[in-house]
């Protein structure tokens, strides 16, 4: 059966609808396609992009549409141009956390002897109410970092310094001592586990219960038991993301 003209523009409009959401600034790639940008996972909230921009080396321009936020990997000054604004030099201490507003568009320039690297999460579900926690994560914006007697745990068998949350989800930097083993209390019931080395994903992070790295991330079921082991000698650092949506009421 051919379908008819009505059938043929519902369609189109469909199809039209997609690309639109898909890509919005002309002459932009999306980041997922950016070359310095890699794809190491991706579901239907989150897009985890490993980005390396070597020395004195130049992104294409790009086109954040969703929000997002990264991770500093070392100490970096990079440059900024992001269109239709003036030049930014931003200025990251190794593992620093930074969230940014999409949709825009950049141009990434690394003016240092060393390579910019960072982890970059797209947030694939809009995000309301983004607040600075306890670190300026959302630039200019106030801290409301609750002291330590007053701070609601979301994991246990780690130091949890939390860096930003919005309605939706929580993000912390969490640091497994030697030996230890991260566990999720009751209001961390659905979270990701993002691990700054992918290495660390094969051989420092063993998860004991309830799934499997991918790409160095790690998506923890909604239902059952789950813990990641720290094998090694020294401290190891994650990311985590908290689904607030199953927080307790």
């Amino acid at each position: 059966m051919v379908p008819g003209r009505g059938v043929i523009g519902a369609l189109l409009l469909v199809l039209g609808a997609v690309t639109l959401r898909a890509q919005t600034i002309p002459g932009a790639v999306l980041a997922k396609n950016e070359p310095h940008h890699h794809l190491v996972y991706e579901d239907a909230e989150l897009r985890v992009l490993r980005v390396r921009v070597p020395a004195h080396d130049t992104t294409l321009l790009h086109e954040h549409d969703p929000d997002y936020f990264w991770v500093a990997l070392g100490n970096s000054n990079v440059v900024n141009a992001r269109l239709g604004s003036p030049d930014a030099t931003i200025t990251s201490k190794d593992l620093s956390i930074h969230y940014s507003f999409g949709p825009f568009a950049h141009v990434a320039r690394n003016p240092a002897e060393v390579p910019f690297d960072n982890i970059t999460v797209e947030l694939l579900e809009p995000q309301k109410g983004v607040r600075n926690l306890c670190e300026e994560s959302v630039a200019k914006k106030p801290l409301d970092c609750p002291t330590s007697s007053k701070r609601a745990r979301f994991f246990e068998g780690a130091t949890e310094h939390p860096s930003f949350a919005t309605e939706r989800i929580r993000v912390s930097l969490a640091t497994l001592a030697p030996g230890g083993t991260l566990r999720p209390t009751v209001r961390a019931r659905r979270a990701w586990v993002i691990a700054l080395d992918t290495a660390d994903a094969g051989t420092s992070l063993a998860i004991a219960a309830g799934g499997s790295w991918r790409g160095g991330i790690f998506r923890a079921p909604s239902a059952g038991a789950w813990a990641i082991a720290n094998r090694t000698r020294s401290p190891v650092r994650v990311v985590t993301v908290v689904d607030l949506g199953l927080e307790p009421r």
